[in-house]
């Protein structure tokens, strides 16, 4: 488990599905993702199951560090690519954990962890452009938008861009510096 402050990540267990498929089915969470696929129980296990052999996605529960078992959310690192040392990254909170500053604080958990101890270079991550709310989490963090795929998304009855937001480990550890 790695810790953070009040908080911590660590391995999905078989007993946390239910509550990760609850996260993953809430509309605040499918209608942000790129497939807007619900699943149930079953595909959740499958899910689960293919998840613990990738070697180039990773998938964590975010728990309370005082409570490993009262999840608060699920973080992703995917397109894990080791040889030129970056990553995309991602995470939902449930919603009932929603505002209270637990999305920022675990960005700031998951940046940590990647630039400081899993050797990465550069993080990525995308983000639908009708998310404002996400938009400025992701820039408070100190990523910055580097690109864009236009028209990829089909939401609320209109089609949106996806934005390309990055942040270097020089940029972490100059935003680290900044803030002590």
């Amino acid at each position: 488990m790695y810790t953070f402050d009040n908080i911590a990540f660590r391995p999905i267990e078989k007993a946390d599905l239910q509550v990760l498929l609850d996260i993953h089915n809430s509309t605040q969470v499918f209608l942000n993702l790129a497939s807007i696929d619900m699943s149930d129980y079953n595909g959740q296990v499958a899910w689960w199951e293919s998840i613990n052999r990738n070697k180039t996605d990773k998938r964590y529960a975010i728990v309370m560090a005082q409570n490993p078992e009262g999840i608060i959310g699920r973080l992703r690192i995917q397109n894990i690519d080791r040889q030129n040392q970056n990553c995309e990254v991602g995470l939902d909170i449930h919603p009932k954990f929603q505002g209270q500053g637990y999305g920022k604080k675990s960005y700031d958990m998951l940046l940590e962890f990647l630039f400081l101890h899993f050797n990465m270079n550069m993080v990525y991550l995308k983000v639908a452009d009708f998310n404002p709310n996400a938009k400025k989490l992701y820039s408070k963090v100190g990523f910055v938008q580097t690109g864009h795929f236009p028209s990829y998304f089909y939401r609320h009855g209109k089609y949106w861009d996806y934005l390309i937001m990055s942040m270097t480990r020089e940029q972490f550890l100059e935003k680290k510096t900044v803030t002590k």
